[in-house]
């Protein structure tokens, strides 16, 4: 395999298919050869002259269907039984469950049909995997590489030149978000049940970017809305910062709002956690809104 190649395996973009190549190189040899006018003797010859490290998974399922017309009726049955555990354990269903193949087969050709039709259906739930596997990498790399470069980027900038405190509080709620989408996008897992959304990879990609940007949209939103609900008096206590009031000169009531200052660093670091959670955890700032609406309605009940 090629630098791009084994780069590619390296992050779960893809498979080498070397090991099953030589599985069906050693497999093949224990069957009987296929008839030389057959389409495809010379397909399987060709193929077996092949270098392992150029084999193609498709070259290799191709080759295994090729040999199925040749295994005798144990082997075949063998290998209906270990592709259908391995259907189930993909699938959690028992193939053909619908009832249109008879299961198990009554004759040598349906266990030969019921053999492909197997191997067709797990390279099809294969290369939905590996499909998926990729695009979660990819959206993983395309956000996380930035984002510990922002936050490496940031620490340093602000060491020489302190940002205005607004500007700390969007940033801790932003790395908050994006430590949630990396989480959730890592803790997304494979599905057979995902094999329909795979079927227009770009649309599925699309939306997962949709929705990680949505992510941190909302992040930066909540970590802005909580640094009001502790200027604010709502959040009050030992758990919550507080403030020093403005020292602007500027007589404006919003210029003042944001120009605010923390009492002490350990209150610096309370607002910044904060924001940081407020970014990470969605459902915070908005079940707080919630419970403040509810308040504000019962007091206007009485």
């Amino acid at each position: 395999m090629n630098a791009l190649t084994n780069l590619r395996t390296l992050f779960g973009w893809t498979t080498s298919p070397e090991p099953e190549f030589l599985r069906f190189k050693a497999a093949a040899g224990d069957f009987p050869p296929l008839a030389p006018n057959s389409a495809n003797a010379a397909m399987i010859a060709e193929l077996l002259k092949k270098d392992p490290k150029q084999v193609t998974w498709d070259e290799i399922q191709a080759g295994q269907i090729a040999l199925v017309v040749v295994m005798p009726l144990d082997t075949l049955q063998a290998r209906f039984g270990s592709l259908s555990d391995e259907y189930e354990a993909v699938t959690s269903a028992r193939p053909f469950m619908q009832g249109a193949f008879q299961n198990p087969p009554k004759t040598i050709e349906g266990w030969r049909a019921g053999v492909i039709s197997l191997m067709e259906d797990l390279a099809q739930f294969r290369r939905a995997k590996l499909m998926f596997e990729r695009i979660r990498s990819t959206i993983g790399m395309l956000f996380g590489f930035p984002l510990i470069a922002l936050v490496l980027f940031s620490f340093w900038h602000s060491l020489n030149y302190p940002p205005p405190l607004w500007n700390s509080v969007v940033f801790a709620g932003f790395a908050g978000a994006g430590f949630s989408v990396l989480s959730r996008l890592y803790a997304l897992s494979w599905s057979a049940r995902l094999i329909s959304q795979l079927e227009d990879a770009q649309a599925f990609k699309k939306g997962l970017v949709i929705n990680c940007i949505l992510s941190l949209a909302e992040g930066v939103i909540a970590a802005c809305v909580i640094y009001l609900l502790f200027t604010s008096g709502l959040m009050t206590g030992d758990l919550f910062p507080a403030f020093n009031p403005s020292k602007d000169p500027a007589d404006n009531a919003f210029i003042k709002l944001i120009t605010q200052e923390p009492k002490l660093p350990i209150d610096m670091a309370k607002l910044l956690l904060w924001a940081f959670i407020a970014g990470f955890a969605e459902r915070l700032v908005p079940d707080k809104l919630s419970q403040l609406a509810g308040e504000a309605s019962v007091a206007q009940k009485k």
